[in-house]
């Protein structure tokens, strides 16, 4: 794995922890629909704020990159199971 996905990943895992802590409290008071909305919109707005007072960077970049190597090895993912499948 790149090292600057590695990076990304350990700057993002405390926010993925907490929201999903505060998604399962919220959901069980309010709702599944109202909690995906409400805690998506806070936990994005913490950490904006978090990028910008500890590791002044923009959050974007991190998520652009985990998403770009997600989907890096999604599409390799695909493009070995259809030369499997037409192999056989």
């Amino acid at each position: 794995m790149n090292r600057n996905v590695v990076s990304a990943i350990k700057r993002q895992i405390l926010f993925l922890i907490l929201g999903t802590i505060t998604g399962i409290l919220m959901s069980y008071f309010v709702g599944f629909a109202v909690t995906l909305i409400v805690n998506s919109i806070m936990w994005y707005l913490i950490s904006l704020f978090v990028y910008k007072l500890v590791w002044k960077e923009n959050v974007l970049t991190d998520q652009i990159v985990i998403l770009k190597y997600i989907l890096s090895r999604t599409k390799e993912q695909k493009n070995t199971n259809l030369k499997t499948s037409l192999e056989h």
